[in-house]
């Protein structure tokens, strides 16, 4: 099927979601500063005009009375931008004004000490602070007022107020500046992370590109090894998963030739001597016991085949359940070497058990995995005519261990005799089977988690092993 690139080319979503990532991200710290600004530093500027009022209003408290009261006044009022007036209760008429520059002077709002002034200190025991609208800076001013004495039943009472006009100020001079940061900060963020979006989908572009073509089987694509880390590690593997199915893909022409060989030769053999037995040795008993075992020949190596292929497909399904029983390793080698020998007292194989050591898995089925390693070692001893098998006891596991001393195995081809299809090439060693056995021997050994491998040396031999628990279990 043929991936269309119009669509991969249209969106690219790592790069809006990486943009939207960085965007949102400069968004939430440009919200974070505004509410800092305005409800940090604004409140607590405000806090420290109202604890400077009631310090100051304690200080005039305390002066009271003095022969220079009015002295201090007017250089607190000066020194502190304050503006302080003393009222009577009586007429609601200031007794003393004095304004932030220390002179006496008429109050700059009059309704700085209102008409509620004496409500609000008879709510509050006598001190409250409050704020009114300063009309002229379209701001505020910052009250306190505490009572200072009582005269014949009327309160005197101390007004020290500050404009929050200067606060105000500030905060429109840091606003104006969030704006114009955050403004720049919003920009820098959105240039940075597409350049940073397009260095980091720019090679997993390039690796879809090149995937896509993969996928429609062009094998000899090339990933470039660039970006971070991760786009160089998905290109590795790419690149092995490109040699794999190169590899795969040789192995399956190899099979396909093989099996249009392996089964078109038996069945000619079969329609041949089937024609000579009806033609030439239907009277001559010699030859026709001799047609009809070479028939039977070839039928048998055609159901072996057939019979392999259906049981590795039954093992890679998952469909085979295993029939798990305690059984001795000694008694399953034997049975699988004397299966395999039978007809053929020519050759020696040599059975060495060091211990009769239990195993628990399916016998049925390790007893195929060693056939399969006999006949192996029968079939590719060459002129020796001798192979062995030893079974030998390692701490806590049961190695064993089918040795034969034929041609050998080449070290490129150690990994590669357990996959499908494959088959040592003709040159190393004499093809005969259709590279099914050990697949089958390597599903059934991954089916009971057992370790295998196979070490080999060549001109001098090959060692097929594999390793199973011991259980103490009764048989």
């Amino acid at each position: 099927m043929k991936i269309s690139e119009a669509g991969a080319k249209k969106h690219h979503p790592m790069v809006f979601g990486l943009w939207i990532g960085f965007m949102g991200f400069a968004g939430i710290v440009a919200l974070l500063f505004w509410l800092v600004l305005h409800f940090s530093v604004g409140i607590q500027y405000q806090k420290q005009v109202e604890k400077e009022l009631d310090g100051a209003v304690q200080s005039v408290w305390e002066m009271y009375g003095q022969t220079d009261f009015d002295t201090n006044i007017s250089f607190l009022a000066g020194t502190s931008s304050y503006f302080i007036q003393i009222l009577s209760e009586e007429g609601g008429e200031p007794l003393l004004s004095v304004n932030s520059q220390g002179e006496s002077a008429r109050p700059q709002q009059e309704n700085i000490a209102d008409v509620k002034l004496f409500e609000r200190l008879d709510a509050s025991e006598g001190f409250c602070n409050y704020y009114v609208e300063d009309e002229t800076h379209d701001s505020q001013w910052a009250v306190s007022a505490v009572v200072l004495a009582n005269h014949n039943g009327n309160r005197e009472v101390l007004v020290i107020s500050k404009s929050m006009a200067d606060v105000d100020a500030l905060m429109d001079l840091l606003t104006s500046r969030y704006w114009m940061i955050t403004g720049i900060v919003l920009v820098l963020a959105s240039v940075i992370s597409l350049l940073l979006a397009n260095y980091f989908s720019k090679p997993f572009r390039h690796l879809n590109k090149n995937a896509v073509q993969m996928a429609e089987g062009n094998y000899k694509t090339r990933f470039v090894r660039e970006g971070p880390s991760e786009a160089r590690k998905l290109s590795e593997t790419l690149e092995l998963a490109q040699e794999e199915f190169n590899r795969t893909e040789q192995l399956r022409r190899d099979f396909m030739a093989n099996i249009s060989h392996d089964m078109k030769t038996p069945l000619t053999v079969i329609k041949m001597y089937a024609e000579m037995l009806e033609d030439f040795s239907g009277e001559i008993p010699e030859k026709r016991k001799e047609h009809a075992r070479k028939i039977q020949e070839e039928a048998d190596r055609l159901t072996e085949f057939i019979n392999d292929s259906m049981e590795l497909a039954r093992l890679q399904s998952g469909t085979v359940q295993l029939e798990e029983s305690v059984f001795a390793m000694r008694d399953v080698v034997g049975e699988a070497v004397s299966r395999a020998c039978a007809g053929r007292e020519d050759f020696e194989f040599d059975i060495s058990c060091d211990r009769d050591s239990a195993v628990k898995g399916d016998r049925r089925l390790i007893e195929r995995v060693i056939y399969n390693f006999v006949s192996n070692a029968i079939k590719y001893s060459g002129p020796q005519k001798r192979a062995k098998v030893n079974i030998r006891t390692i701490q806590n596991n049961v190695r064993v261990e089918v040795i034969d001393y034929g041609i050998g195995i080449s070290k490129e081809e150690l990994d590669l005799v357990w996959k499908r299809f494959y088959q040592v090439q003709p040159h190393d060693r004499k093809k005969t089977g259709m590279g099914i056995g050990l697949n089958i021997v390597s599903e059934i050994l991954d089916m009971h988690y057992a370790p295998y491998g196979v070490e080999s040396v060549p001109g001098k031999g090959t060692c097929f092993w594999f390793m199973m628990e011991v259980c103490n279990e009764k048989m």
